[in-house]
């Protein structure tokens, strides 16, 4: 699982200061809407790290969206 090995790397060798503040929080309202604003913060963490590995391209965008589809129709789901 040479993909997985890569993103568990990346994900646990992330320093805390890596990001810059503003980005973090911009890209923060994105994901947390007023109305999913009950979202855990182990959700939260998982949704911003799952879409820094889609934009470097270790996560393919047909592959989130088998997941996140119960029935395999992924007409409504956007991903950026």
């Amino acid at each position: 699982y040479p993909c997985l090995s890569r993103m568990a790397l990346n994900y646990l060798t992330i320093p805390a200061t890596s990001i810059n503040i503003e980005r973090l929080f911009s890209k923060g309202r994105i994901l947390l809407p007023h109305l999913r604003n009950r979202l855990s913060s182990q959700s939260i963490r998982a949704l911003l790290c799952l879409g820094s590995w889609s934009h470097l391209g270790l996560v393919k965008d047909k592959d989130i969206r088998k997941v996140v589809c119960d029935d395999g129709e992924d007409e409504g789901i956007e991903i950026n």
